[in-house]
């Protein structure tokens, strides 16, 4: 989500699967992860529904205006600048992990590594610098992709109304930061922990809030955070200072 001061720019949409309509992507199925409007949740030919109907991602942005890939001015003095926020849902999984209700052979410390370097070989293809690994940043990625994973949601925004700039906050970052997230359901295909790594930061480039996010010249450390949930959707959160 990415709101900028006196102006707002359109949300990610999708076509409902069952008729069309408009869907912010965060409208995904939890099971296969197709958008669905909301009419449609029950009725999109999905088995996953029939047995927890009432698992959907919460959006604490319903009902209001909503952005994506922009600065998040709601408190200033946490973050001078701003949180850049991103999200992206991988509405098509042409990749997954193999896990079944949990993280099989997936060694998470490793992915987050590898995204890290995946971050920067994109970078450095721009002429960009590096973003060094950071481990209170890390801690901040970590922390968020936990919580999502063990209370089902997709959003910068807590359940409890914590927001990016609560978490930057609470660990004692008071620089401008900027937070992408990424979220798979459970798939059916193997791959390696760098393949997986690599479709992450190539969805991010893919949305032009994320890929802001991630080529900004202006931030210079990184941390990643992953986490599987027991269904075996998988979480990755970043934040840049």
């Amino acid at each position: 989500m990415r709101i900028l001061r006196g102006t707002r720019v359109p949300d990610d949409v999708a076509e409902c699967t069952v008729c069309g309509g408009s869907v912010a992507v965060s409208d995904a199925c939890p099971h296969c992860a197709r958008p669905v409007c909301e009419r449609h949740r029950a009725a999109h030919d999905c088995p996953g529904v029939e047995s927890d109907s009432a698992a959907w991602y919460t959006d604490p942005d319903a009902g209001r205006p909503r952005a994506t890939g922009g600065r998040d001015l709601s408190n200033p003095r946490r973050l001078a600048a701003g949180a850049a926020v991103a999200v992206a849902i991988a509405l098509v999984v042409a990749l997954a992990l193999s896990v079944t209700g949990g993280a099989t052979g997936f060694d998470d410390e490793r992915v987050e590594r590898l995204v890290v370097s995946e971050v920067n070989d994109a970078r450095a293809d721009r002429g960009l610098a590096p973003l060094d690994a950071n481990a209170t940043l890390a801690r901040v990625a970590d922390a968020h992709s936990a919580d999502m994973a063990a209370r089902g949601y997709v959003n910068h925004t807590a359940p409890n109304g914590s927001t990016v700039a609560d978490r930057y906050d609470r660990f004692g970052l008071g620089c401008a930061g900027s937070e992408n997230i990424y979220f798979t359901p459970n798939g059916e295909l193997s791959v390696t922990e760098r393949a997986f790594a690599r479709w992450v930061v190539e969805e991010w480039l893919a949305s032009p809030g994320h890929r802001e996010t991630l080529l900004d010249p202006g931030f210079s450390r990184q941390g990643i955070g992953v986490a599987v949930g027991t269904d075996g959707g998988v979480y990755v959160t970043q934040n840049v200072c």
